[in-house]
Parts: C-alpha cells; sequence; structure tokens
C-alpha cells in the first residue's frame, strides 16, 4: 500500500505500509521507514473461515508491550519483565490479603494501584514485601472509611504493628495521600458486638455512638486514638444499661491499656455532660464546646508555674522587707538606748543594772 510519505535517503514516493508487520518500506532503495506502528482503529483481513482482526490485543500489564517502565539493571529492550513480575506477585499477595480481611475486589484493587505508585517512586527499595502490601491495604482502608484497625492487619500479616505504622506513614508521605481522620463511631457496632450484651446490643450501641459524639463535640477525640474514645463510651453505655461490664472486658475488645481507658474516663468526667444523668444526657445537648483535654492540661501547668512563681516572689519579698524592718528596728533601738543612758548619766553596765 502506498502512501503520500517520501523517502528520507532517496525521496521516492514509493513508500510501503504493512500493518500485519508494522512497518514502512521505501520501495526504491529498500530503507526500513518506521517500524513497530501501532495503529488505533481496528482492521480486519479475509482468511480461510472468514474475517479476522489484523494484530493482537495488549494489555498495559502484558509482557509484550514494548513499554519503557523499570528502573535500573532491570530494564530490558522491549520492557519489563522484572516490574510485571513484581507487580503480579503483589495483586496475589494483596488479593489473598483483602479476602483475610473481608474486603471485596474493589480494596484490592485500589490497594495494588498504591503500590504501583509506590513502586515507580522506588519506595520499596529496602523494605519488606509484607509491610509494602500491608501498608497499602491499611492506606485503602482508611481512603474508604472502612472499620479496620492498623493491629487488625498487622495480625494477619503477623508482623509488628510499630514497624507497619513506620511504612505506613513514610508511603502515605512520600506519595502525598490525603488520609481523613478515623472517625471513632466507625468501631463502636464492631467493638458492642464483642461484648456479648445479647438483645441490647443496638441500645447500647445507639448510646456510646452519642457518647461518642458529645466527646468529638468537646474536642476530647483531637490527638486521641479512636479505640480509646470507643473503649470509655461502650463502658459508660453499658453501666448505663445495667451491664456489669468491667475495664478488663472492655480492653480485651478494644485492645488498649487501663491506664488509656482510666484516662479517657477522667477527661469525660470534668466535662459539663459527665455530670448528667442517663435521662438529662440522652435528652439535653449542652450548646458550649470544651477545649482540648491537652490545652486544658496545658493551661492548669501554667497557672501553677505562675503560683508557685508568685509565692516564690512573694516569700523573697517578704525576706526584703523583714531585713529592713529589723535594720530599722536595730537603728531604733540603739538610739533610744542612747538616749535614757545619756539622760541618766549611765554607762551601759550601770543602765542594765538599774533596769535589774
Amino acid at each position: 500500500m502506498s502512501t503520500g510519505l517520501k523517502c528520507r535517503n532517496c525521496g521516492s514516493n514509493e513508500i510501503e505500509e504493512d500493518n500485519a508487520r508494522g512497518d514502512r518500506v521505501c520501495m526504491n532503495c529498500g530503507s526500513v521507514l518506521e517500524d513497530s506502528l501501532i495503529v488505533s482503529e481496528v482492521q480486519f483481513e479475509e482468511v480461510g473461515h472468514g474475517a479476522a482482526a489484523i494484530g493482537q490485543f495488549v494489555s498495559a500489564e502484558s509482557s509484550g508491550g514494548a513499554t519503557n517502565y523499570g528502573y535500573g539493571k532491570f530494564q530490558v529492550g522491549s520492557g519489563t519483565e522484572s516490574r510485571e513480575v513484581t507487580i503480579k506477585k503483589a495483586k496475589k499477595d494483596i488479593t489473598l490479603l483483602c479476602q483475610q480481611l473481608q474486603l471485596s475486589q474493589h480494596y484490592a484493587d485500589t490497594a495494588l494501584n498504591f503500590f504501583k505508585m509506590a513502586l515507580s517512586r522506588h519506595l520499596t527499595r529496602g523494605r519488606k514485601s509484607t509491610h509494602i502490601y500491608a501498608a497499602c491495604v491499611y492506606m485503602t482502608c482508611r481512603t474508604e472509611g472502612t472499620s479496620h484497625l492498623l493491629i487488625d492487619i498487622s495480625d494477619v500479616q503477623q508482623i509488628c504493628s510499630y514497624e507497619l505504622g513506620r511504612t505506613y506513614l513514610k508511603l502515605s508521605h512520600s506519595l502525598c495521600i490525603n488520609i481523613p481522620s478515623v472517625d471513632p463511631c466507625l468501631y463502636i457496632m464492631r467493638f458492642a458486638n464483642r461484648l456479648q450484651l445479647g438483645a441490647k446490643t443496638h441500645e447500647v450501641s445507639m448510646t456510646a455512638l452519642r457518647i461518642v459524639q458529645r466527646m468529638k463535640k468537646d474536642c476530647m477525640h483531637s490527638g486521641r486514638r479512636p479505640t480509646g474514645l470507643c473503649g470509655a463510651a461502650l463502658l459508660i453505655a453499658a453501666r448505663m444499661h445495667d451491664f456489669s461490664r468491667t475495664m478488663l472486658d472492655v480492653i480485651g475488645v478494644v485492645k488498649i491499656h487501663e491506664s488509656t481507658l482510666r484516662k479517657r474516663l477522667s477527661e469525660f468526667a470534668e466535662t459539663p455532660s459527665g455530670g448528667l444523668t442517663l435521662e438529662e444526657f440522652m435528652t439535653v445537648d449542652l450548646e458550649r464546646e470544651q477545649d482540648p483535654p491537652s490545652f486544658k492540661a496545658a493551661r492548669k501547668k501554667d497557672r501553677e508555674r505562675i503560683k508557685d512563681w508568685g509565692e516564690h516572689e512573694l516569700t523573697e519579698l517578704q525576706k526584703e522587707i523583714d531585713a529592713h524592718l529589723e535594720k530599722d528596728l536595730g537603728k531604733y533601738s540603739n538610739s533610744v538606748y542612747r538616749q535614757l543612758t545619756k539622760a541618766k548619766g549611765l554607762n551601759s553596765t550601770e543602765l542594765a543594772k538599774h533596769a535589774d
């Protein structure tokens, strides 16, 4: 098939384009002008059993495409086989992890996209694959708003939650992914089902949700992990509905330390809502919001520091006043003493005897 192009070598117009081979050849001098042509339309040719499409479909992840992705010594001519093997392995492991967490294929695909972004920016170097997969899945859970915790994924993968957290923070910051803050309300129903509350599970959950909403309005969630707020809210709600759940029962469900739970309870007790009865709390919604507990603690320390400084300054000032008074009193007493001796014509010894 001749085209209107000219040969760069001889200037001939006899250019033949073969879509089957994907090249353009000058029929005059035999020079190959272009090869590996890509056509956007689908063409057909006659074969023995009818018509068939010319060429074959090449997906983005196949090894037959002439891609230039990859890095370093693994880049091979027409494609990056090493990168494709890495992506296939990641897809398999991420899909398995999502199945263990009871997540659909949509979450696995989103996590795989996060992994591809990390791979293209070389963020996977020097890190274990299991940590990268788990971090990508956790980023997906955070962005999609599921009720999965970091410790849930670390338990499934049998890895340290702190190492997983460091990997997650590194990836999210390097990829500039806007991770929304965790809403404690997502975990209330999940934890309530584990407390064995029977038929009142929903009722206790609604009360706990109201408590969490009040905590959020009083800024108790600022800088706090959601599990601590959920544990405190569920313990209060369970006792409001006459369930004798102990702190150990709640700790075993939400997986927090006893000191953390006590701290959240004491912080809620210091708010005006903490002093309301059950009926008042369920009917009255206080409009005034409170400052975050950390802000209150800082202001309390400032007041104590100012008080200590004021007391110290008063003590120093009192010492100076006492010193001046003693000095002035000494001068006054000495002058009176001299006047008495002069008036009676006695020396100090005789005056002392006379006084006796």
